[in-house]
């Protein structure tokens, strides 16, 4: 018998479950996730924390159900959308990560259509800009963490960073991004164009390439097989947020 698993980064909560081939769910192993206020309108997460906290998750539903490694066919992982989670070119999370309900850069957009950037933007985004998108969060860093920018090799939402942690590979899932202000619709790519509006075409090159949720994106590293009770070379799709 051969099994998927799948996890979900909520905002609340930090699940594994794992199916049989027909869907049928044989496990669940949840656990609370953690979030961090450090002021009014800021919420965050400790990205270390976050990993471990798919590590157990995934090592418990694995427990609980007597499958084992072996038998796991591949994963995938789902999160929630929008937020910022940022990883250093020193191989460690560049600050905490951000949490889509985080409210900090609500100016930003209001400001933004003042400027007449909006109306530009949507030609290319098809979509109106909210405080929690990423564009909007770099753009709030920029202003306020400068120095966080400089240490940046990646710019990840929730489920592509721990994707990034199973597999070592650092890849964007088209349908997250779509959501994240940075990628022309028309196009289905990043736009240098759309990137000068926000004055963000630096980070260009720490943005990573593209994939779609049914595509495998990498494979479970010998380090993550440790940590999570996972084979190692276990293929991991794209997911969906």
């Amino acid at each position: 018998m051969r099994y998927y698993l799948g996890l979900d980064n909520g905002g609340t909560t930090t699940k594994a479950a794992l199916y049989d081939k027909e869907g049928k769910e044989i496990c669940v192993a949840s656990m609370a996730t953690e979030m961090l206020v450090p002021a009014p309108d800021f919420i965050e997460r400790d990205m270390e924390e976050m990993w471990e906290a798919n590590c157990t998750v995934i090592r418990s539903v694995l427990e609980k159900s007597g499958v084992s490694p072996e038998a796991v066919a591949g994963l995938a992982v789902c999160g929630h959308g929008k937020g910022l989670y940022l990883w250093g070119k020193d191989g460690k999370p560049v600050r905490n990560g951000i949490i889509s309900t985080d409210n900090r850069a609500w100016k930003y957009p209001l400001r933004w259509e003042q400027d007449g950037i909006l109306s530009r933007a949507e030609k290319l985004a098809c979509q109106r800009a909210i405080s929690c998108q990423p564009v909007a969060l770099l753009a709030w860093l920029k202003d306020h963490e400068p120095e966080c920018l400089d240490r940046i090799q990646w710019i990840f939402e929730a489920k592509d960073y721990i994707r990034f942690r199973l597999t070592g590979e650092a890849k964007a899932e088209l349908g997250d991004y779509s959501g994240a202000h940075l990628i022309n619709l028309h196009t289905k790519d990043y736009d240098m164009e759309l990137l000068k509006l926000f004055g963000l075409e630096a980070y260009r090159d720490a943005l990573p390439p593209l994939c779609e949720s049914a595509k495998i994106c990498g494979y479970v590293t010998k380090e993550a097989a440790l940590k999570t009770g996972l084979k190692e070379g276990t293929p991991v799709a794209g997911g969906f947020f």
